[in-house]
Order: structure tokens, then sequence, then C-alpha cells
């Protein structure tokens, strides 16, 4: 092996009298290369995106969502009494969500204001900041758990986007104003509801939708908005107040559970189902999102087949070169096969010398593949610095940065790949000098 592994090398060299010669096997694996570089990057921005989104999506929704029919609001203590008694539970959360119109002056926008316990905020690594907003405005209302803070406004902490756009800074007042749904319109009120906020500081969740119309708000000053809004509406209907719509204190739009293991889902699903109470339903939320985004994943697989035929065309590309290399080395053959070497010597010759070539390519490939994937975002900066505008519009990717996932299985295929089509490559070329007659190739020399 050792002499075959030297006169290989050897061969791979350039001659005195052709020092062109080394050139053809080093453009092939500069082909190789490049073509399982190109390879690795397109799959890890693939995987990277939907791993990003999905991630950013699943931590602002929760895994596992616990909800009533209709989408009303419950009394969450029932459901939370089950979801403690179960393991594979990280935490959950209720969460009370409110759609308005939040106004600064003359200056307004739609919002969706999600409303949580301050604990939960401070358990969620996303909402964090957010919980140290809350305490940094008024930290005697926000360990009150959300009380009327000082002139009755109700602190809220609005997406960066949002607030940006609104030009707001601490302390700044603003108004919620609540349109009257449907089960309102039923009881003959159409007002809408309006109440008093004092911004406390900005959160970003990373997503281009919930930075630009998010909110995030104490459950009780939620819960308190709600229930005064229900005692004004029951004031002013005569059979408002025994409506099976009317906001009962206490009572939330949803309860998000996060687990410990996502792929346990489907085990721990049905068995917080089977005590649930009857008009409580939990559903999959983390499903319903892997399939709205299996079109990602979609279009990573074809993207990925369009290169892996480029990367095809770049291996066989190392075939032509050990075909000229046979021909430039046929009397070097001859020789070979006059110290006694047998075809099969020479066969093994020139398959290790085309798939050195190959497994130089793969290697520097897969190095210069990771390198631009886990830099992805680096390059991303650099470039939009030199031209001076984003390359990428968040609004409509959902997130405004492009992060590399690199997974071992695709670093394996794309090596078992190139090392196969290599090999079938040269496989060719070796046997055509395996059978290279020594005595008409020293004729023609």
């Amino acid at each position: 092996m050792g002499t075959t592994l030297t006169i290989a090398l050897r061969y791979l060299t350039a001659r005195r009298e052709g020092a062109g010669l080394s050139l053809v096997p080093l453009l092939s694996g500069l082909g190789i290369m490049i073509g399982v570089a190109t390879l690795v990057v397109v799959m890890a921005v693939f995987e990277g995106y939907r791993t990003a989104v999905l991630d950013r999506l699943l931590a602002q929704t929760g895994h596992l969502v616990i909800t009533k029919p209709g989408f009303r609001s419950f009394n969450p203590t029932p459901a939370q009494a089950v979801v403690a008694a179960q393991t594979g539970v990280a935490r959950s959360q209720p969460v009370l969500i409110t759609e308005g119109l939040i106004l600064r002056g003359e200056k307004g926008a739609g919002v969706v204001v999600q409303a949580m316990e301050l604990s939960d905020m401070r358990a969620d690594p996303v909402l964090a900041e957010a919980a140290g907003h809350f305490y940094a405005l008024s930290p005697s209302h926000a360990s009150a758990g959300g009380a009327d803070a000082a002139g009755g406004l109700s602190p809220v902490v609005l997406g960066a986007g949002l607030a940006a756009e609104l030009g707001l800074t601490r302390g700044d007042s603003l108004r919620l104003v609540l349109s009257a749904d449907s089960s309102d319109r039923a009881q003959g009120t159409t007002a809408a509801r309006s109440f008093g906020l004092v911004y406390a500081g900005a959160f970003s969740a990373g997503l281009f939708e919930v930075d630009q119309s998010g909110a995030l708000a104490l459950l009780a000053d939620a819960q308190g908005w709600q229930t005064r809004a229900g005692e004004s509406y029951g004031s002013g209907s005569g059979s408002g107040t025994g409506s099976d719509t009317d906001q009962t204190p206490g009572e939330v739009s949803e309860i998000r559970l996060m687990l410990n293991d996502l792929s346990q889902r489907r085990q721990v699903l049905p068995r917080i189902r089977s005590r649930l109470p009857e008009t409580l339903l939990i559903s999959d939320r983390a499903s319903d999102l892997f399939r709205d985004y299996d079109w990602v994943r979609a279009q990573g697989n074809a993207a990925t087949l369009i290169v892996l035929v480029i990367l095809i065309v770049a291996a066989f590309g190392v075939a032509s070169g050990q075909l000229m290399m046979v021909q430039e080395r046929r009397a070097d053959i001859a020789i070979l096969r006059g110290f006694g070497v047998q075809p099969g010597g020479v066969l093994r010759v020139f398959l290790l010398a085309g798939l050195l070539v190959a497994v130089i390519g793969l290697g520097l490939g897969l190095a210069l593949g990771w390198y631009i994937s886990v830099s992805l975002n680096q390059i991303r900066l650099a470039l939009e610095a030199m031209i001076g505008r984003p390359l990428f519009n968040a609004a409509f990717y959902q997130i405004d940065e492009i992060r590399g996932d690199v997974r071992a299985s695709g670093l394996v295929f794309v090596s078992a790949v190139t090392l196969c089509v290599s090999f079938l490559a040269t496989l060719y070329p070796a046997w055509r000098a395996s059978r290279v007659p020594p005595a008409l190739a020293l004729k023609e020399v």
C-alpha cells in the first residue's frame, strides 16, 4: 500500500517537461471543493432558517396549548392542576390575549397584547428582558403582580419595531382602545373601550410580526381591563349581566405548555387530554407549525438536488483528468509493468490517485462550507454595510438575520455522495490504465 500511495502521489505532481500536468488534478480538486462547500452552505441555510423561525414561533406560542372552544376565556385553575401533576412539562403560561389599537397622541397602530404573570415572563428567555422593564418602571406594581400603577395607568412593554414607530420613551402615556367584539354587539353594546397605559420599555422576539405589532402586559392588569369593561357593559344592558360571554375575573385565553423534550409531545398530550375538564381542549401547536413550514424543507431539498447535480459534474471532472493522466503516463505504466507490477496494481495506483484528489477536495470543501455556514450572519452584516441596505426583507422572511445550521447527518450525506461518485468516475480511467500494453506503450515513446 505504501508503494502504491507513493506512486499515486508522484503521478499527481508535475513533470519537468510538462509542468502543467498537475494543473488538471488541481482544477478537478478545486471543482469538488467548491461543489461540496456550496452544498454544505445550501443545506445549512435552509435548515438554519427553518430552525430559527420555528424556535422563535414556539417560544411565542408554546409546544402544547389548552384553550376553550370558540377561543373563549376560561378559568385556568383546574387545567393548571392537571398540568402540574404531569411529568415532562417544564412550565405552563396562562395568557390573556387582547387585540386593539394603541394610541400616542395622533399616532396609532394595531396591537396584540399578551398578558401573563411576571414570573412566567422571567422564566422565558425571550421575555426576561420585558420583565426587567416592568420592574424598572414600577417595582411595587410589578411585585404586586399588577395593580393600578401611579396615576391609574397600567405598564406595557411594546415590540421594538412598534415602539420605534411610535417614537416612545419610558414613561410616555398611551391609550389602548379595544373595539366591541361580537359578544358585545349581541348585548347591544358597540362602543369601544379605552384604557390608559404607561410605556415601560421594548422587547425583541426576533420575529417581524411580533416586534411590529406585539405588546406585553401583566395578567392582573389585563384581566382588570376586561372586568371593568364587562361591568360597564352590564350596567348599560339589562340582559348583559347573565350572559356567558362576560369576562369573569381571573380568566385567560389559553394556557401554553413548554415541554422538557419536544419529541415527547405525542406522549404527553393524551395524558393531559384525558384528565382535562370536558369544556377544554388541548392541541399540538408544535406539529401544526412543523406542517406549516414543511415548504422550507421542500425548497431546501430541491436546492440540494440542484447543487448535488453540480457536485456530480465536478466529481466526473476527476475522470477526465485521470484519462489525461493515463495518456501522459503510458510510458511510466509500461515501466511499471516491466518491473512486474500486475494490471491490478496499476489499477490501484490510478484509482488511489483519483480518490486522493476527491478526498482532498472533499476535506477542503467541508471545512470551507462549515466556516461560511457559521459565519453567515457576519458575512451578511459586512455585505449590508457595503451596499447600504438590508439583504433580507424581515416582513417577508419574518426574521432579519440568516443562520447556518450545520448537521452532522448533512456532512455525512455530502461525504458519502462525493466519495461514491468520485470512485465511480475514477474506476474507468484506472481500468484503462491497467489495460495499456507495455510493449506498445514503450514503442510509442
